[in-house]
């Protein structure tokens, strides 16, 4: 089972494909989708300082000693 992501890691994720697609197509450079890589990486920040944007740390599945 999959878990979902949190709102910091689908930033995490748009911010790579904008950087990417700019980063193939400098032309694009003059289009909004730098204003966009902006927002996400000012978001991305935002997000990393708010504890409900990100999941909490995931415990370890429980183990019983085996001696």
């Amino acid at each position: 089972m999959e878990r979902e992501l949190s709102v910091l890691e689908k930033l995490e994720i748009a911010c790579a494909l904008v950087g990417e697609s700019l980063g193939q197509a400098p032309p694009l450079y003059d289009c909004r989708l730098d204003q966009a890589l902006l927002v996400l990486s000012l978001a991305i920040h935002r997000a990393r300082r708010s504890p409900r944007w990100r999941l909490p740390p995931r415990r370890p599945a429980y183990q019983p000693d085996l001696f």
